[in-house]
């Protein structure tokens, strides 16, 4: 737990009275402007580079993540930071091949992309889907994780602490909707990378620099590739599967990629996909190399303790409450983004679709109706949540469950024109299925074992398969499924792959952005494609 002096409560206090009335004050504005549908849920398609990128950064990164990468450093090294790096990748892909797409057919959610090239019913699956994981998933874990860190860190009581939490960030999220998500993020993004850098210097500064730390660490703490015998991060797992995994979250998911359907222009969408690239290249750095200098530091504690122990021994007061506001930054990005997003699918994939006749007023209502009962629903899930013997395990085993068939159908919906709703249907019901296999098979192989018996000796793989190899596998029969009933049934119509395939993305793209503008991001993209390969160079 750490010591907090009252500089700190006041560095604290400071923090969350900045974001609620920065929240609290766009929400106000976009309630007297009367804000259609549009604007609450897209921004007003009004957001620039800045805003985009900063807010896609501030999403991604909970409070787990930050502990977790520090923890995972101080066991494992780097090598965990290539989740990190090949998000940059992603990023490239996303503005590159998506964002025309996305920009281009105004659509205002992910879904709804899939409804233009698909049809209906992958539109609902995808909503559905979505939904179920936020609620499920995403809102629970982040509150759960949200209690854990105030109670260990500053022995703040679990509930007291994920129900202010959830106040204040219900305050400003369902009443400003999209923009106030933002706004708040790129200031959450500032404090988040304050407190994080603060910590890195000082631990690297600790050591004695990185030459020393690296004289005192082996030399396989500092290799990003590792082979495939590699328990944690095989490099068969790291080409396979976090691309998958990595397409699934940054490309298609609405609660990400909401904010590039909010741009001002593709141009503005495409520039903070690349701003957001060069931001993920920091983590490593970050929060995986503080975990390296723990190690020196700290030897004697426990790997999930790194984090917090950093924090208590080595920053002065004041420090210490930026670190927290960091932290806490970190938890209602995450939240308010989730938040967000899950009212969006819900009133325009549904309620508009169910009720066509209902308003732009009633349909943001709705909206923020949906805000608060999500909300609530996930504070009484966390219960469920918090008696998962594994959360890291409760995370992944849901996402490769349901990211392969639908980074699967985003893929070969974009680049092919011959695969169809059929298809893609079947797609995704495959890859529901083989999801669902691999996280119920290992249950009821262990229960058979408990009870004595023995299951199937020619499934023990499906045991000890690392999930990101699973969603390998459930990518290929997913893609499987997908071209063969398509070439097996009648082609798409025209009307499903005009202007939505990779045939038509150049044209897209000359008619929305000016040469100048085109030009910058392919000059972009390739100084952050180089700076990758760069340092994956370095440290291989």
């Amino acid at each position: 737990m750490l010591s907090l002096g009252t500089i700190d409560f006041v560095v604290i206090g400071i923090y969350f009275a900045i974001i609620l009335i920065l929240g609290v004050v766009i929400a106000i504005q976009e309630k007297r402007s009367g804000s259609s549908g549009e604007d609450y849920f897209v921004a007003g398609r009004s957001l620039g580079w800045v805003a985009i990128g900063a807010s896609l950064f501030a999403s991604n990164i909970s409070s787990e993540h930050l502990i977790g990468l520090s923890a995972d450093g101080f066991r494992t090294g780097l090598a965990v930071g290539n989740y990190e790096w090949f998000a940059s990748v992603v990023l490239i892909i996303l503005g590159a091949v998506f964002v025309p797409f996305y920009v281009g057919s105004k659509i205002q959610t992910l879904p709804e992309f899939l409804e233009k090239r698909f049809g209906s019913a992958a539109r609902s699956y995808l909503s559905g889907v979505t939904m179920l994981a936020n609620i499920f998933v995403r809102i629970s874990t982040a509150l759960f994780a949200a209690g854990v860190v105030m109670e260990s860190m500053f022995g703040v009581n679990f509930w007291v602490s994920i129900v202010v939490l959830s106040v204040v960030t219900v305050a400003y999220t369902a009443i400003g909707g999209l923009k106030a998500v933002v706004y708040t993020d790129v200031l959450q993004t500032v404090i988040l990378l304050a407190g994080t850098i603060l910590l890195s210097v000082i631990a690297l500064d600790k050591v004695g620099g990185w030459d020393s730390l690296r004289a005192q660490l082996d030399d396989s703490m500092f290799t990003m590739i590792k082979p495939a015998s590699d328990k944690e991060m095989p490099w068969t797992g790291l080409v396979i599967g976090v691309p998958i995994l990595g397409i699934w979250y940054w490309c298609t998911d609405q609660v990400i990629a909401q904010r590039v359907l909010g741009a001002r222009n593709i141009h503005q969408a495409r520039m903070g996909t690349m701003f957001a690239g060069f931001l993920k290249i920091l983590p490593v750095f970050l929060f995986v190399l503080p975990g390296l200098c723990g190690r020196v530091l700290f030897p004697e504690v426990e790997a999930k303790e790194i984090f917090p122990t950093l924090v208590m021994n080595l920053l002065p007061v004041g420090m210490k409450g930026l670190v927290a506001a960091a932290l806490i930054a970190a938890l209602m990005s995450s939240i308010d983004s989730t938040l967000n997003s899950t009212s969006a699918l819900f009133s325009l994939d549904f309620y508009k679709k169910w009720f066509p006749a209902s308003d732009e007023k009633r349909v943001v209502r709705v909206g923020q109706m949906v805000t608060l009962g999500v909300m609530i629903f996930g504070l009484l899930w966390v219960e469920v949540v918090r008696r998962q013997e594994s959360l890291f395990q409760y995370l992944q085993a849901v996402n490769a469950a349901i990211s392969p068939p639908i980074a699967a159908v985003f893929l070969f919906g974009v680049f092919s024109r011959r695969v169809n709703h059929k298809g893609a249907v079947s797609a995704l019901m495959t890859g529901l299925g083989v999801g669902a296999f691999f996280i119920v098979y290992p249950i009821l192989a262990k229960s058979i074992r408990a009870g004595g018996g023995e299951p199937l000796a020619m499934l023990n793989w499906v045991e000890t398969l690392p999930f990101l190899l699973a969603a390998g596998v459930n990518f290929a029969l997913s893609s499987f499924a997908m071209v063969t009933v398509s070439l097996a049934t009648e082609p798409p119509t025209a009307k499903q792959i005009d202007g939505l395939t990779w045939a038509s993305v150049e044209d897209i793209v000359t008619r929305l952005s000016t040469p100048g503008e085109r030009l910058s991001f392919k000059v972009l993209a390739c100084i952050l494609g180089v700076c990758l390969i760069s340092l994956w160079i370095k440290f291989s």
